[in-house]
Parts: structure tokens; sequence; C-alpha cells
């Protein structure tokens, strides 16, 4: 306060009044603010501060000569105070005494010439005046004053820019990110300092951050197009793959030609994992841009990505991947060259062509030994070559990177090995068909360990509890790309962990077979003694002829030409070549369409078992399957089940492109017969045939 007969205990005490009473002001309770201000004036006559705040109140109030004297008795304080003779020229304009203002206005100009507000009012008070020319030439000089001040600010600007890009050169970002954001305060959203902002965001992977300048950024201009670039990368990198769309069409609507925009449209689709979207989408940018790499590239993934994740494994899908993929290759740099190399080597093992996959997987591995991935990847070829060391060896690189299952335990994973008072948890992976046959060697593990808790689907906790009684079942459901959680009583007792898948590698390592035991599920009495009876009428309908159990497909994948399944032609055909049978349908899910083509194509009827829950009770399903002479099936739970029960089975594969099915292959189990074909194999119908005859 401008008080010098005020100690300095009292200034401070009047300089919080004041605060206080800008603070009511502020809040709208004016009437406490000037019984606060007028307390102070009492204290302090000469407080300047206070004597301008009340002449605004009182030229609110319409008391505008109070104010008047109030700025006035002001001035005899300071005489020559810029601040409170512009309040008193704005009094006095408002009030209509435009030529009293325009000598303060003058007076003060010739100290500010270039002043911007006492310029606008001198305008307005020479236009009221009638002074028009005195008005549009002082107008002349604002412009001319706004003009000199923004090419002063746009060259400190400038200057700013590039002292910022240099710093960002040199990797001195925090100073490059305090230039731009002086840049900002100083000229408002200037794209150029928002995106280099971003740029260095960017850099430090902060996307989100990024993203809220670029947005800024293309507010100001849109006609940048690495803003929308980064917009739609920065979108992608925080998983907002609508939004990294939106940004990239937009963009390739101003710039049609501009390739990067539909590279990330693709890479947006491939991120989000929609591979049918992201084959589409690549496949219509190849039309235009038939050598773009990078498009080339993203087409192959998303087309081997969608043969795999839909099982889409007809021979024309995987024909279509092959060219995609080699078209891809041919352009590629050595890194992708090789990546390709691997999803080639997984549709060559689709086609029968395993050998040639096994050379471009094991060439790859070489060259990445850490790539464990690839490492399982080569297992399934090995197993289809029956290179059954390599395949065990490779089997077990699953569970490091989690494709066997969701589940890593501190616990030393169990081997024969271990000690015999082990207390042992088995782990499921793979589906219920996997678990089924898992299980022929559970017996191996009862017979070295103290104790056996068995993880395992809830529907075969019955079949399990009756097979191994001694063991202790753990039934757990199981939620695809999540950990598989194990009650913690469980956990606290047991002082190893196996795989279920793991138990076959160390049966073979130890008696040179892969199951321990052939047969193995105990049906309980009143199951056996109702499929018995249900079965025995069948029978009777149908003196001579054998009961013969079909399954041809998959309940996940029912593709049209599948070459792991057979369509209702191709088991129309089969059932016609043995006369003397009875089908009894094994085939779980809905499949009430394909029953009656089967039947209008063969005149035969697939019989359905009634009362028999074939996807859930399988206790009762192997109840069934026990009195049946034979079962013919794909490679599905239902022929696990059959080779458990022990009743013959014989199952088709899709093998390698020398498989010859004439010649079934005794499998893992008693009665087991695998028919092997060439997977790319366009007329089943003579497997078919070698099947029946040999049945």
């Amino acid at each position: 306060m401008n008080n010098p007969s005020q100690t300095n205990e009292s200034a401070m005490t009047l300089e919080q009044a004041f605060e206080h009473g800008v603070s009511l002001y502020q809040h709208q309770k004016k009437r406490e603010a000037r019984e606060v201000f007028e307390h102070i004036l009492s204290l302090a006559p000469d407080a300047l501060p206070v004597l301008q705040v009340l002449a605004v109140m009182d030229s609110e109030e319409g008391a505008w000569k109070e104010a008047l004297i109030k700025l006035d008795h002001a001035l005899t304080v300071e005489p020559g105070d810029a601040s409170i003779l512009f309040d008193k020229a704005t009094l006095l304009a408002q009030n209509g005494m435009n030529k009293d203002a325009l000598e303060i206005v003058d007076a003060l100009l010739g100290v500010a010439p270039d002043h911007q507000e006492l310029l606008a009012m001198r305008q307005q008070l020479t236009a009221a005046i009638g002074k028009l020319g005195e008005s549009r030439r002082t107008a002349k000089q604002i412009n001319h004053v706004s003009a000199q001040k923004n090419a002063a600010i746009d060259a400190e600007v400038q200057e700013t820019l590039t002292l910022a890009n240099q710093m960002v050169e040199s990797g001195n970002l925090d100073q490059a990110k305090q230039l731009f954001n002086a840049v900002i305060s100083v000229a408002g959203d200037n794209p150029i300092a928002l995106l280099g902002l971003a740029k260095i965001y960017v850099g430090e992977e902060n996307f989100g951050l990024a993203r809220q300048y670029l947005l800024r950024a293309f507010n100001e201009d849109t006609s940048e197009q690495e803003i929308l670039v980064l917009l739609s990368h920065s979108a992608i990198k925080i998983e907002d793959y609508k939004a990294a769309r939106e940004h990239a069409r937009f963009g390739l609507n101003v710039w049609p030609d501009e390739p990067l925009f539909c590279r990330l449209i693709v890479l947006s689709h491939e991120k989000e994992e929609n591979w049918l979207e992201a084959f589409r989408q690549a496949k219509t940018f190849i039309k235009q841009y038939p050598t773009d790499v990078d498009l080339l590239n993203r087409l192959a993934t998303a087309s081997f990505q969608l043969l795999r994740k839909r099982h889409n494994f007809t021979p024309d899908a995987i024909m279509e991947c092959q060219q995609h993929i080699q078209q891809a290759a041919n352009l590629a740099n050595q890194e992708n060259k090789l990546r390709l190399s691997t999803y080639l080597a997984e549709v060559l093992w689709y086609k029968g062509e395993a050998r040639a996959s096994k050379a471009l997987l094991e060439d790859y591995i070489a060259k990445y030994p850490e790539d464990v991935e690839a490492g399982f990847n080569v297992s399934f070829v090995y197993r289809t070559l029956g290179e059954w060391e390599n395949y065990y060896r490779a089997n077990e690189l699953g569970l490091t990177c989690h494709r066997r299952l969701r589940y890593s335990g501190s616990l030393p994973q169990w081997s024969l090995a271990r000690p015999k008072d082990d207390v042992v948890l088995v782990m499921p992976e793979q589906g219920v068909g996997d678990e089924i046959l898992y299980f022929h060697n559970l017996a191996m593990v009862l017979e070295n360990t103290k104790r056996v808790y068995v993880a395992c689907d809830p529907r075969l906790e019955s079949v399990l509890n009756r097979a191994y009684p001694e063991a202790i079942m753990v039934p757990v459901r199981r939620i695809e790309g999540e950990d598989i959680h194990i009650p913690e009583n469980v956990m606290n007792d047991i002082t190893s962990w196996v795989a279920g898948g793991s138990l076959a590698g160390i049966c073979f390592e130890k008696h040179g077979r892969h199951v321990y035991q052939s047969g193995y599920v105990n049906l309980p009495e009143d199951k056996k003694a109702h499929w018995q009876s249900k079965l025995d009428d069948i029978r009777n309908l149908c003196a001579g002829k054998k009961l013969i159990g079909i399954c041809w497909r998959s309940g996940l994948a029912a593709a049209t030409r599948n070459i792991h399944y057979l369509i209702a032609e191709e088991v129309a055909h089969l059932v016609k070549q043995v006369p003397d049978a009875v089908f009894i349908n094994l085939q779980y899910g809905d499949c009430s369409k394909e029953l009656k083509k089967i039947e209008k194509l063969s005149g035969i009827r697939v019989l359905q078992l009634e009362g028999l829950d074939l996807r859930d009770d399988f206790e009762g399903t192997a109840a069934a399957i026990k009195q049946l002479d034979a079962v013919i099936t794909a490679g599905t739970a239902v022929h696990r089940l059959t080779t458990a029960v022990g009743t013959p089975c014989h199952v088709f594969f899709a093998g390698t492109e020398e498989s010859d099915f004439n010649q079934p292959e005794p499998l893992y189990c008693d009665s087991e017969f695998g028919y092997f074909y060439p997977p790319m194999l366009e007329n089943k119908y003579p497997m078919l045939e070698s099947i029946a005859r040999h049945i």
C-alpha cells in the first residue's frame, strides 16, 4: 500500500485486507468488499490500489462523479501514474466526456506511441467527436503496430523453433521441450511446436501425451501429412484402433496416392488381431500398390494368421496363403524373409511337405536359437515325421512360451528321477481330447510318487475318479488366454508338478513307448448296463450287423473341405461302403442338417442314441462306445475316448504327401489304427474305401 506513515507490520495487514476485499469482489459479494476497501481507506487514505478499485465500483453503481473524485485524489498522490490516467480516460469516455478523455490518451501516447489499447481508444474517441480522418489514421497506425508486433513475434518464434530443432538433433530433448513450450506460450497452439513436442513424446513412447499435442496441432493445421501419420500411429500404440483408422482414412481422402495411410489401416486391424479385416483391406490396397513391400508383408501375415486362427485348412486357402507368403518374401529384406520362412514352413506342413517344412524351421532356428516359439513349432513337424526324440525335446518349449498351457509353477517339474515321496500336481493342457490321451500315463506317476493331484476338465472328473481312485481330482475350468487357477490347499501340499503332455515323453524315454497303459477307463455298472441294453436292442433289430460309431469332424472347426475332416458327401460315401453295419452317431455339437444330408445321399440313416449327451457326458459316451464293434473318427475327443475304453478305433489323419492310406498304421494303443493321407488329397473316397475294407 502507498502509505509511508504505516509500519511494515501494518502495511502487511492492510495488504492482506486488500486481498480479502478483492476475493469478496470476485465472488460477487460487493457490499462486503466495499466495506473492507472503505475501512482500509480510512486507515490509509492515499492507498492507490484501493482508490482505483473503489472508483471502478462507484462507476459500476452509476456514481461516476464519485469515481472521478477518487481517481483525481489518486493522481495527487502519483500525478504521472499511467494506470490511473488510463482509468480516468476510460471513465470520462464512458460518460461522454470524449475530448477530456482524448487529451489524456494523447498525453499517454506521447510516452508509449505503440500502445495498442491506447490507440484503439483514440480511434474510438476521434470517431466519436467527428474527427474521422484522425480515426482512420489511428486505425492504420494500429494495423501497422500490430503487423510490426506480429512480425517481431514471428521472427522470435522462428528463431526459437530453429533452436529447438537443433536441440532435438543434438539429443538435448529437455531443452527442446522448454523451447517448444515457450513458443506455445507466446504464439498459442503453433502447429510446428506442437508437432515437435509430439515427436519427442513418440520417441519416449509416451503415446498418450503425444496424441494430445497432435490433436491440438491437427485442430490448427489439417494439411500437414506428418500430423495425421503420427496421430494414427499413436492411436494404434494406445490401442484406440478405431481412431487410428479414422485418422488414416482422413489422410487417404486428402492424399489418395499415399500408401502409408493404407499401411496404417491394415496395421490397425493387425494389432487388433482382426485378421479377416486385415486380410480384406490388405488385399484391396495391394491392387493399387502391387509392389508395396509393407503391404505385401502384412497381407502375408494376415493370410497366415487367418488360416491358423480360423482353422480354415482347405486346399484353396492353404495354396492362396502360400502364394501370399512367397510373393512377400520375394521383395522382403533378409530379416522379414526369415520370419516369413517360418510362416511358409507351417503352411508346407499343412500341405504335407513335412521335410521341406523341417528344413526351413531348422535353418531359422540355427539363426535365431532364442526364438522359443519357432523351436516349439518344429515339434509338430518332428511328430509328423516320427522323429520322437526331437519331438519330445521341442515339445517342452511349448511350456516356456505358454503355447501348451498358461501356468509356470515355481516348484520343480516332476520326472522319474524325483524322490518317491513327491506330492505331484498333473496339469491339463490343450483340449479335453488331449487330456484323455495324457491320462494313459497317469498310472506311471502314481506308481512313483506319494500322492498325485490331477487338474482336469470338470467333465472328466467322474471318469478319472473311477479309473484312478487313488489320485485326487481337481476339476478346473479353463478360459483361453488366462492362467489356470489351482486351489490354494493343493498348491500348499505339492512338492512338484508336471504338464500332462510331458508324461508321454517321460514314458517314451523310460519304456520306449508313448503310453504307459492302453485302455484305462473303468465304467460304472449302471451306465454299462444302460447302454448295453440300448445297443442290444439295436443289434436285435439288425441281426448280424456290426455297430460302428462315426464322428467326422471337430466341434470347433467345420470348414467345408477341411483337410482334417469329412463333409456330408464323404460320410455318405463311407457308410455306403459298409452295408453290413449300422452306424451310430458320435458327432458332438449340432449336426442335424448333416445327418439329414447323409441319409438323403446314401439312403442310410446314421442312428442317434436317445438321451446320450455327447458333449458333456463322457461316462455315458464311453459306456456307449464300449458296446460298439468299432469307431471311425477324425482326430477328436471321440478318438481318444475310444482308445481309452479299448474299442477298435479307425482314425483318419492328414499326414504327409507320401502318406499311404491303403496301409493303416498301428498307433499308441491296442486296436488303434491310423489312416494317413496326403493333406491336399482332393478325393478322399479311396481313403474311406480303405477304412471300410479293413473294418
